[in-house]
């Protein structure tokens, strides 16, 4: 293992709780800039109404965007971060809490998987339970 590979975990960890402090705060501008072009998200199991997959940074970040502009609070609590020792994984517990804009509250515990090219993000899988956010979705001006 070179240097680098030894500090890739260590730095992927900080990415990841970056993430997380990001959404919190709603500034999807610097989230998006946590993202390599061509990454991607994967949802598993998603809510009907919901892609599966969404690539690309540009497409990511104008999905957040649309997506919080849902959300009047937002908040994700980190319970286990574990860093890969031999890849550039990431994976974390955390669980949810939003309230909508029309003062629904959602709430949902997840684990996701971040992979990483370069430093950024290029893969994100989300798995978390689809019933709990259909709220949000149903929520979602139309498009």
């Amino acid at each position: 293992m070179t240097t680098d590979d030894t500090q890739a975990p260590h730095a992927n960890a900080t990415t990841v709780r970056r993430f997380y402090e990001l959404l919190h705060r709603k500034d999807i501008g610097a989230w998006g800039e946590l993202w390599h072009e061509q990454g991607k998200i994967v949802v598993p199991y998603p809510p009907e109404g919901f892609a599966s997959t969404i690539e690309g940074k540009a497409e990511i970040v104008a999905g957040f965007e649309g997506l919080f502009a849902n959300f009047r609070e937002f908040e994700s609590e980190l319970t286990a971060v574990y860093p890969a020792a031999d890849s550039d994984a990431v994976c974390v517990e955390y669980r949810n809490r939003a309230v909508l804009t029309d003062g629904t509250e959602y709430t949902n515990d997840n684990i996701a998987v971040f992979r990483f090219e370069d430093g950024l993000i290029s893969a994100y899988h989300d798995y978390f339970d689809p019933r709990r956010f259909q709220t949000v979705v149903d929520a979602l001006p139309e498009s």
